[in-house]
């Protein structure tokens, strides 16, 4: 890319979409100075609080549920149809903002080790905001949300099931977010090195996008959060995204694999279990800031970014910023594992 777009003409190009609001924008950038000093005073560390979305408890699926609900709207659908794993953050976002628009909303979640018993964490919040919660086995949950879909239209209703254009809107919504960033450390005095992150789709791909258009000559860091069965499967997600996105907002920017930076060594061996590295930085985190990530995406992400700290792969003198994308609602369906961690094992 020759000329980077300015934060304007990028806000310029986002402008023809729909959207509808569902966070105060923009989210808070600041300092963890008590974190940064328990890493050994190496780099600054700035968090941009994307757990401050408001609506839903906050969390990063807002900036993007802002695009999808609008589209759903201009659509003339008046039921969101959604399902991931049984607490997932994605579908209580899903399910807060259907409420807030007014629209129904289907959960069709995957049981798991985590959604027995009474409802806690996500889970519970799906109920709270009205959401129609169903549970299936994994391996049925595609084919579920496809009957769900049949039995709403048969209903007469006009369902919007979320899917891959959700995960462009996301990337278009953090692409913005790094707009943000640069706006708020240029306010700040600060050049920022390296944007570390949790995740692989939306979120990843927006802060690579909004790095390519906006000219960001720092680094982009994403940590995965579960193993990958290979390198393509890992980052070539990221790609179709990413390229899908820049077409939306009439860029002929094209990506590849050797534009996504991402790793799956902080994941652990299976989605939604905690790792030591990342309990031990979710406490670090909270007994030095106050502050909470999840251990299930943030505390995975922030163990990946302590220990490109400690090891130097984030040089020495560098201002990075750890976008937070929230999850603390989660963190009540691993009481016992967080209690244990706290309680020193």
């Amino acid at each position: 890319m020759t000329t980077p777009w300015t934060t304007d003409e990028l806000r310029r190009c986002v402008s023809p979409l729909p959207r509808v609001e569902l966070s105060h924008l923009p989210t808070p950038l600041e300092a963890w100075p008590r974190f940064a000093e328990a890493l050994g005073g190496r780099v600054r560390v700035l968090a941009k609080r994307d757990d401050l979305t408001s609506t839903g408890c906050g969390g990063n699926k807002i900036r993007k549920l802002e695009f999808s609900l609008a589209a759903a709207r201009a659509e003339g659908c008046d039921v969101i149809v959604h399902g991931l794993a049984g607490q997932s953050n994605y579908c209580r976002q899903t399910a807060a903002a259907a409420a807030r628009c007014g629209m129904k909303c289907v959960l069709v979640l995957a049981l798991d080790h985590k959604t027995g018993g009474v409802p806690q964490g996500n889970l519970l919040l799906d109920h709270l905001f009205g959401a129609e919660v169903r549970m299936v086995a994994p391996a049925e949950q595609a084919a579920a949300k496809e009957a769900v879909m049949a039995e709403l239209r048969a209903q007469g209703h006009k369902p919007y099931l979320v899917g891959h254009r959700d995960e462009v809107f996301g990337a278009v919504g953090y692409a913005l977010c790094l707009a943000e960033i640069l706006e708020q450390a240029s306010a700040m005095g600060q050049r920022i090195d390296a944007v570390c992150v949790s995740g692989r789709l939306g979120t990843t791909a927006g802060l690579v996008l909004g790095k390519r258009l906006l000219g960001f000559t720092g680094t982009v860091q994403s940590f995965h959060v579960a193993p990958s069965s290979s390198d393509e499967a890992l980052r070539g997600p990221t790609v179709k995204v990413l390229n899908d996105a820049a077409a939306m907002l009439g860029s002929g920017e094209r990506f590849t694999i050797d534009d996504v930076r991402n790793t799956d060594a902080y994941a652990g061996p299976h989605y939604g279990e905690p790792t030591p590295q990342c309990l031990e930085a979710m406490l670090l985190l909270g007994r030095t800031e106050g502050v909470v990530v999840s251990p299930v995406y943030t505390a995975k992400g922030l163990a990946g970014m302590v220990d490109f700290v400690r090891t130097g792969r984030i040089a020495a003198g560098s201002t990075v910023v750890f976008v937070h994308t929230g999850g603390l609602t989660e963190t009540f369906a691993y009481n016992e594992e967080v209690y244990r961690a706290a309680a020193g094992g």
